[in-house]
């Protein structure tokens, strides 16, 4: 009953993620950019959904994948988004081998989210975001890295790859501590802070 409590808390902290999103439109960077954030944010509600509540993982880590193709989108555009069909290949012949259904999907989300972190450094350089908006996107796309970090060591571990019970817990333990602010912070990227400060200045 306390891990069920646990995991509805969780799903309740990326339904929150949601509502910050989609209702940002008022102070939102761009239309565009609103729209990709929110549906990126939505297929992240869908794929806990299915990873938390169900715990049908191929279907969650699909999902997952859906949510780096968005952000693929979102920072590098339809030439970035061009290349995502390239990373059916490696889990394809993966699945061919093996018959692993969940490996052969994370393979596949790997590559997708080393192209959607690639994307978001290339936007940053290129100043496609306000400096509030650039760190709150850096933080967020980073501790989601070491959120996946942390679920690769732990289910490595579960596996026998890893024998490092201590770091297994360990990496167990940061899962949400990385992801939950992660989801926050990606939620709060998409606000237009300078817009919000004129509109209170003028108010005033």
């Amino acid at each position: 009953m306390v891990l069920m409590n646990y995991d509805m808390l969780k799903f309740a902290i990326i339904i929150l993620c949601v509502l910050i999103a989609a209702t940002n439109k008022d102070y939102a960077v761009s239309k565009k950019d609103s729209i990709l954030l929110t549906a990126g944010l939505l297929a992240t509600l869908v794929a806990d959904f299915f990873l938390v509540i169900l715990y049908v993982y191929p279907a969650g880590v699909l999902f997952f994948c859906a949510v780096q193709i968005l952000y693929v989108a979102r920072f590098g555009g339809k030439r970035a988004l061009m290349l995502t069909p390239l990373v059916v290949v490696l889990p394809i012949v993966f699945f061919t081998i093996s018959r692993d259904l969940l490996i052969a999907v994370a393979l596949g989300y790997a590559q997708l989210f080393i192209l959607s972190y690639t994307c978001m450094i290339r936007a940053i350089k290129r100043g496609m975001y306000a400096k509030p908006n650039a760190i709150l996107i850096v933080l967020g796309m980073t501790l989601f890295v070491l959120c996946d970090l942390s679920v690769a060591i732990w289910n490595l571990w579960r596996m026998e790859i890893i024998a490092n019970e201590s770091l297994a817990i360990l990496a167990n333990d940061a899962i949400w501590l990385f992801y939950a602010p992660s989801q926050v912070c990606l939620a709060l990227s998409g606000h237009k802070f300078t817009k919000r400060r004129l509109a209170t200045n003028g108010g005033n």
